[in-house]
């Protein structure tokens, strides 16, 4: 007889977790690195709106990385049980970078069972960060120097 409770009760339970899951979405719209052209002194931070299936919506917690010029940002949203579109937005600091150019993927996940998942959005967009002008004047004024040595 227990057999017989044990598995309409695991179905119920994977039935409402598969629910949950299929209508919980949510869509980044638009990302911004500011300032627009980063500077190498610049304290960079970036601008993240969406949008969100159910109500209230907020970014529970991110998750940066960083390998070489590649950077990820993972968003883990949280949602309310409402089923009313509800607007999201969230800035991250990341400081400043080396001059080059970099490619940003941000990755929105809704946490609801488990901590990555399941992934709703991608974003990927670049921006370039380049030497303050005193740099590049000391560098255009050290190279005929140096080459004199050489």
């Amino acid at each position: 007889m227990k057999k017989r409770i044990g598995i309409p009760i695991l179905l119920t339970v994977l039935f409402i977790f598969v629910c949950q899951t299929s209508a919980q979405s949510i869509w980044i719209m638009d990302v911004n690195v500011i300032p627009e052209q980063p500077l190498l002194t610049d304290t960079i931070t970036i601008n993240l709106s969406g949008w969100a299936s159910n109500t209230p919506s907020w970014v529970e917690y991110d998750q940066f990385s960083q390998n070489g010029t590649s950077l990820q940002l993972d968003l883990h949203i949280d949602m309310g049980n409402w089923d009313t579109l509800s607007q999201w937005s969230y800035a991250k600091q990341i400081g400043s970078l080396v001059p080059g150019t970099y490619s940003l993927t941000v990755q929105a996940f809704v946490p609801i069972w488990f901590p990555n998942g399941p992934l709703q959005d991608t974003y990927t967009t670049e921006f370039t960060v380049t030497p303050e002008p005193t740099t590049l004047v000391l560098l255009a004024i050290g190279l005929p120097i140096i080459r004199g040595f050489l």
